[in-house]
């Protein structure tokens, strides 16, 4: 899910999500973080988008895809109620995850938020290490990204978005 590598222009990330469920309220996560209160801690993550197309060709031949969030977390105080979600078929009104950059001056850079949600699925696993973590992976109808630049002063620059409604195949 994850790519792997040396950080030597300083890209490593810390990474939140914000789950709102319609009926459970807010799902608390473990993040000690001043903006990122009680928000779940993300390890990995994963998602995307494509449009179908001819090989070799630059026509379109489908509508877009949207592939489903998926994250990689800790078994946390948000397990629990995230599978009660699950279980439940709770809508979840909104998922925003934040990405922002280690270090000082932190602001989110990255924020992908999810309306008309559910999580469709939450695995948990053990690597041979020992380390346990769980996948939790979320459906959606909206999407929301917003991508902030950094200015050479470390400020936030001006905020760019992309906004879709998924079109059910």
């Amino acid at each position: 899910m994850a790519h792997s590598f040396d950080d030597p222009a300083g890209l490593r990330s810390d990474v939140h999500l914000a789950v709102q469920a319609k009926r459970a309220g807010r799902v608390k996560g473990e993040s000690l973080a001043s903006d990122h209160q009680d928000d779940i801690v993300v390890h990995a993550w994963d998602w995307g988008l494509s449009a179908g197309h001819a090989l070799g060709s630059t026509q379109k031949t489908a509508r877009r895809s949207y592939q489903e969030l998926s994250v990689v977390k800790s078994i946390d105080a948000a397990t629990t109620p995230l599978m009660s979600a699950l279980a439940t078929n709770d809508e979840l009104k909104e998922v925003v995850l934040s990405m922002r950059r280690c270090g000082g001056g932190q602001f989110d850079y990255l924020r992908i938020k999810l309306s008309g949600a559910r999580i469709v699925s939450l695995r948990q696993q053990t690597d041979a290490g020992g380390i346990t973590s769980e996948t939790v992976t979320f459906a959606f109808t909206q999407v929301e990204v917003q991508y902030t630049p950094q200015k050479a002063d470390g400020s936030a620059g001006a905020a760019t978005t992309f906004t879709d409604q998924v079109i059910p195949s």
